[in-house]
């Protein structure tokens, strides 16, 4: 993997994982309610539950490819496809993304680690991104391991550091998402991202 596809990797990880969805929501509506240290429990689990998705769809791409050496190249049309899709949408939708606000119940940190866990494992989008975007970042003359190996602490790094931005942002993150024009700003940006990598897979096939 070259140095310019790692970075690749990690602006796209960081842009998909700015945008506000389910765990970044999640992040800063317990930092408002229990602040920034009390949040860190939720956001172990959902690290957790990201590396459980990352890991299981990393091993599902290797099997994969064991099985048929080529379906790495099909692999990275059909996420291509996917991302193409997906990017589109977002452009389409940019101005109608909303950053929840719902108030939280006092929980104790066991359960916001498991609430964190289980959003991430049950979060489809998360499944969905990470299947479409990895075989794309991956090269046959690199051991599909090693490769692996750099890109999914980027994606756990990318979270934690998203999360941490929602989660000690405040009133003034709340005003900046929650205003029209810089929330279609900043899921604009995320769709061109999207919509530059999936062109980026079909040229490199």
């Amino acid at each position: 993997m070259t140095l310019e596809a790692t970075l690749l990797f990690a602006a796209t990880i960081f842009a998909i994982s700015m945008t506000p969805g389910l765990c970044m929501t999640l992040a800063f509506t317990l930092g408002m309610r229990f602040g920034y240290r009390r949040t860190l429990w939720m956001m172990a689990g959902e690290l957790a539950g990201v590396a459980t998705v990352a890991i299981s769809v990393a091993l599902g791409v290797v099997r994969v490819v064991a099985w048929q050496p080529d379906a790495l190249q099909w692999l990275t049309w059909i996420g291509a496809a996917y991302l193409l899709f997906v990017g589109i949408s977002m452009w389409r939708q940019a101005g109608a993304t909303e950053l929840g606000s719902a108030a939280a119940q006092s929980i104790a940190p066991i359960k916001l680690a498991v609430l964190g866990y289980s959003t991430a494992v049950l979060n489809p989008k998360g499944w969905a991104f990470l299947i479409a975007i990895l075989p794309g970042f991956l090269t046959d003359n690199q051991s599909i391991a090693s490769q692996l190996a750099i890109l999914i602490p980027i994606f756990l790094v990318s979270e934690f550091v998203a999360m941490s931005l929602y989660a000690t942002g405040g009133k003034t993150l709340a005003q900046w998402v929650s205003s029209p024009g810089q929330a279609e700003l900043m899921n604009k940006v995320a769709a061109a991202m999207i919509i530059l990598i999936s062109l980026w897979f079909v040229a490199g096939v």
